[in-house]
């Protein structure tokens, strides 16, 4: 009788994890060693610019939910809050950023279309051959493949800088207003 823990591996006659994490590599996709680990890399560098967009989301709405001294209603409220922040794709938070994005001083924050539509070619495409990075294939091109990753450092950076000027600092002017004449009425 198979056990629970390896029915799978069983069906698809693997006798240790080893052979299933090389089989079902092979199965899913047939790429070689070397293509999956930049197909990897590519999804890495495009979730990290990723969490920079669900940042900035998650931040700006942040400071609008009305939330009370009743902490557990606060709970529910930020608990819907994050889900929904959570649950939003890549496009969807960068069609609404995107105009904000490119009217800054950083131009590599232009870059974030050109790593989400080769990220979207490899994942998507039948093989690597039509993923192509600003006019060059990474899968090909060494220096196309270390130009993704430079990208994707510089937009965190430019992001980070962005954050600091469009999030922190009003948030902290507000403060400062705030601790001088009082909050005011709603």
């Amino acid at each position: 009788m198979t056990s629970k823990a390896s029915r799978y591996l069983d069906l698809l006659n693997f006798k240790s994890a080893e052979e299933a994490y090389a089989g079902v590599k092979d199965l899913a996709s047939g790429l070689n060693d070397k293509e999956h680990q930049i197909r990897s890399c590519i999804f890495d560098l495009h979730a990290a610019v990723e969490v920079e967009l669900r940042r900035v989301f998650y931040h700006t709405f942040k400071s609008q939910l009305f939330l009370t001294d009743d902490e557990r209603e606060n709970e529910k409220t930020l608990a819907k809050f994050d889900r929904m922040i959570g649950r939003l794709g890549f496009m969807d938070m960068y069609r609404v950023l995107e105009p904000v994005l490119n009217s800054w001083p950083h131009p590599d924050l232009q870059s974030i279309r050109d790593i989400n539509e080769a990220r979207n070619v490899a994942a998507h495409g039948d093989g690597v051959e039509n993923v192509s990075y600003k006019g060059r294939n990474p899968f090909k091109d060494a220096d196309c493949f270390a130009q993704m990753y430079f990208d994707a450092w510089a937009i965190k950076q430019s992001m980070a800088k962005y954050f600091d000027w469009a999030i922190e600092r009003p948030k902290a002017q507000l403060r400062r207003y705030v601790d001088k004449y009082g909050p005011g009425e709603i």
